[in-house]
């Protein structure tokens, strides 16, 4: 050990890192020979090499620090990498930290539909995707464990829409090839996170080289765990995953090679439906690779890491009893197993760090919205991160972000995913009775519900799509209704609840796709601190789904007759909106509705999960403590923010934006009605009387 007086002039000028040693300040920094030393004793600087001491042998640390804008992604699984592709054609520097020594190989997912093939084009992927993988355009099929054909779906002539089956690694490769061509994301493997800290604008994290041991710390400024079910991230944030584990459930997936399509015919999806050999067997990719998922009973709670060989012989010998032709000319590949949850990140944002992909919610894989889902959040967090690091937008989208994809799982990929399952293996009197009805509706020819549900796109999973739209959720359009100044009262009845009225009562009749029409007449009362619209009516349309009411639109008959009937004033205002929560005394289709709307600030302003659920829980209260209101119903928009949704209709001139949300009271008089608004006016209104406007109608339900 030398000593030397001034300042320190040791070789090397690697980054340094302060600390203490037994109470002695000292910085380590990087040398070519090994990490270096500097003790501060007494106004004196001293150095020495680590080796030179072997109780500090242990300790080999490195500090990184990236761009002031730079964004670390933990875990190079595709919503990982896909996030970095994104984030780099935004021109934003990006390190992926992946404790495996390359992409994982094992049997994950295989399909990607077109939310995620909307999201790959736009990322200008889509091409070498496919090129990777193959099409598949022929729908899919229910069959039982015999293989016996059980319901089916083929797509409508002329669709243009696919799915692309390619197996989760190869989708890994592809992601990588083009996260690496944009020169702006490194990706390092065999380098595992250890822990973060959360500073001022800056997230501090350590990782591990799994080969050196080597510690570095490293610097960003926003931090994505994209690190799986087991995510580190959100364990050192202390992020909760909510929800249950199938424990007496494994389940199990194995690759296989098979000339199944010569054998029977199948098509590249068929869902099995038994007690005990069902699964899931899809085509993932090109030639005769195929995929059979099923589950198998555990004996004990614990995952198992391996299989033995009762359960590969399980495997093979349900695989023989479900597929047609040799079943002896099967090549077996890779084999693993996995573990069944229904989970969800208590949060997908802790101040500059964000979930995404199953490192914030896990599901059934059976219906592969697993990973359709993380791809999406992927595509949602980089457009939020890309607006705040280049454009200066608040951060307050990344809260955005975790809300939106929080509630888009635990509203539609979590039941969904869940109903998937049961629907192939439950025995449960509520999953047998909702399985016969779904497979009965699906050989229906005339029930274009079921088949839009289920085998249509599910583009209620997206939160960026600009060119589809939901084909699951049910919603309410609510249509402002005014007199062309030009027309006397009587023409505008006779238009409006004449014809209008008997025009839609016909398509009802012919297709069964609006489930209610309720002509609110508004009786113009004004109530204290809230506004009040000067509208005739508003027509509230209840349907299946957005997709259903885009389609609708576009059908030539309705282009022809409805479309052009002009019924009312072009400038309506309005929105279309899907029920958070519902509280009813008896039916809701009451002689008297209220609509409360709250209108948005600015194109960005919503409401938060917290506010619905705070909401709901103090107007149930007073629900509850009132005789007079019969129900209440609190309402998110859904309206697409998309130019193309109201395209060439009479609604193209309407304003659509204006509301985030709405709540719905029900009476039986308008004196009631009144009373109530009086009574809770401040609790209801608060102080936000130029944020929302109250429509009190008499009910006229025409359908």
């Amino acid at each position: 050990m030398r000593a030397r007086g001034g300042m320190p002039q040791p070789p090397g000028n690697g980054p340094t890192q302060s600390r203490v040693f037994n109470g002695i300040p000292a910085v380590s920094l990087q040398h070519p020979q090994g990490i270096l030393f500097i003790l501060f004793i007494s106004s004196k600087y001293c150095y020495f090499r680590a080796s030179d001491f072997p109780g500090l042998s242990s300790v080999r640390r490195n500090i990184m620090t990236d761009t002031p804008k730079s964004i670390a992604i933990i875990g190079a699984g595709p919503v990982g990498l896909f996030t970095a592709l994104l984030l780099a054609q935004g021109g934003v520097d990006v390190t992926v930290i992946e404790a495996g020594a390359g992409i994982n190989q094992s049997p994950r997912a295989v399909a990607y539909f077109p939310p995620v093939l909307e999201e790959f084009s736009k990322a200008g992927i889509v091409e070498d995707v496919i090129a990777a993988g193959e099409k598949n355009a022929d729908g899919c099929d229910w069959r039982d464990a015999d293989g016996n054909l059980l319901a089916g779906i083929d797509p409508p002539p002329n669709d243009p829409t696919f799915a692309v089956c390619l197996s989760q690694p190869e989708l890994g490769e592809v992601l990588l090839r083009k996260a690496l061509e944009t020169g702006k994301v490194k990706i390092l493997f065999e380098e595992k996170f250890q822990r973060l800290e959360q500073r001022d604008g800056a997230v501090a994290y350590w990782t591990e080289n799994q080969k050196s041991g080597l510690e570095t710390e490293r610097m960003c400024r926003y931090l994505v765990g994209a690190d799986g079910g087991r995510s580190s991230v959100r364990k050192s944030l202390g992020i909760h995953l909510e929800g249950y584990t199938f424990d007496s459930l494994q389940f199990v997936a194995v690759n296989f090679q098979y000339d199944l399509r010569a054998a029977g015919g199948w098509k590249a999806a068929s869902f099995i439906v038994d007690p005990v050999d069902w699964g899931i067997v899809v085509k993932r990719g090109k030639g005769t690779s195929w995929r059979f998922a099923t589950g198998v009973t555990k004996s004990e709670p614990e995952s198992i890491s391996s299989l033995g060989p009762e359960t590969i012989q399980l495997m093979k010998n349900r695989l023989a009893r479900i597929l047609p032709g040799n079943t002896d000319e099967i090549r077996y590949e890779e084999m693993a197993p996995y573990t069944v949850h229904q989970r969800c990140a208590s949060d997908f944002r802790k101040g500059d760090v964000l979930l995404a992909g199953d490192a914030a919610h896990l599901n059934s894989p059976v219906g592969g919205l697993g990973l359709t889902t993380g791809l999406l959040d992927a595509a949602h967090l980089a457009e939020a991160l890309r607006e705040v690091l280049n454009q200066g937008v608040s951060p307050n989208v990344l809260t955005t972000y975790a809300d939106t994809r929080r509630r888009i799982f635990l509203e539609r990929t979590n039941p969904t995913s869940t109903a998937n399952l049961m629907r192939l293996c439950s025995q449960e009197p509520e999953h047998v009775k909702e399985r016969e009805e779904t497979l009965a509706r699906l050989k229906d020819p005339h029930d274009l519900i079921t088949k839009s549900r289920i085998g249509l796109p599910d583009f209620s999973l997206t939160s960026t799509s600009d060119k589809l739209f939901d084909t699951c959720g049910e919603v309410t359009w609510f249509i402002s209704v005014t007199r062309i100044p030009e027309w006397t009262e009587e023409e505008f009845r006779h238009q409006y609840k004449g014809v209008h009225a008997g025009m839609t009562r016909m398509v009802a009749e012919k297709l069964a796709v609006i489930r209610s029409y309720n002509q609110l007449q508004n009786t113009q009362d004004t109530v204290a601190a809230s506004q009040r619209p000067s509208w005739d009516y508003v027509t509230c349309l209840t349907w299946p789904s957005l997709f259903i009411i885009n389609a609708g639109f576009q059908d030539p008959d309705y282009q022809e007759h409805a479309g052009k009937h002009i019924f009312c004033r072009l400038d309506q205002e309005g929105c279309i909106m899907a029920q958070v929560q519902k509280h009813l005394k008896r039916s809701s289709r009451d002689p008297v509705q209220c609509l409360l709307y709250h209108k948005r600030r600015d194109s960005r302003d919503e409401f938060s999960p917290a506010w619905f659920t705070e909401r709901s829980a103090k107007l149930r209260s007073i629900w509850e403590s009132e005789p007079g209101i019969y129900s209440y119903i609190v309402w998110r928009d859904v309206t697409p923010k998309t130019a193309n949704f109201f395209h060439g209709t009479q609604f193209s001139g309407g304003s659509w934006l204006q509301y985030k949300g709405l709540e719905t009271f029900g009476f039986e008089t308008t004196d009631s009605a009144r009373s109530f608004f009086n009574k809770y006016n401040s609790a209801i209104f608060g102080e936000h009387a130029e944020t929302t406007q109250l429509v009190i109608g008499e009910s006229d339900w025409v359908i």
